[in-house]
């Protein structure tokens, strides 16, 4: 199984690095349950959410969104060369695009720019665990 946002299975990463991430979660598990029972429930959801607040601005709904759609679409049509090279053997794992994403991409297109949750969870999973959303690069 390919672990989310990398491209690797966690065999490829070895016991010694998961036993460090293990670690570090648990930490981090212990610091939020810390400051939840310290601070008052608005306040903690804006400690939760603040190291990511900004950081992501290419998920549905923000900013760069309609690009990685577009990207997305490009790829699934095979018109993105240099990413099918770089990253064919990680979609290779995952495993082919399903069904209704294929049958017509300019409805998927369609619904991944105003309502993505019509693709049904199946759907989202699969774009969920490979790299086809993700920004295209600048051109130089």
């Amino acid at each position: 199984m390919v672990w989310p946002g990398c491209e690797g299975t966690l065999t490829d990463f070895g016991w010694g690095f998961l036993g460090e991430i293990k670690k570090q979660v648990k930490q981090r598990i212990d610091l939020f349950r810390h400051f939840e029972k310290i601070l008052p429930a608005d306040d903690f959801l804006v400690f939760a959410g603040a190291p990511r607040i900004g950081t992501h601005d290419d998920h549905y709904g923000m900013p760069k969104w309609p690009a990685c759609v577009d990207a997305a679409i490009r790829r699934l049509r095979g018109e993105d060369e240099e990413f099918w090279h770089a990253r064919g053997d990680l979609m290779t794992r995952i495993g082919s695009a399903p069904a209704p994403v294929t049958a017509d991409l300019e409805a998927t297109r369609k619904l991944l720019l105003e309502s993505p949750w019509e693709l049904g969870a199946g759907t989202l999973d699969w774009f969920a665990w490979n790299p086809i959303l993700r920004s295209p690069r600048p051109t130089p």
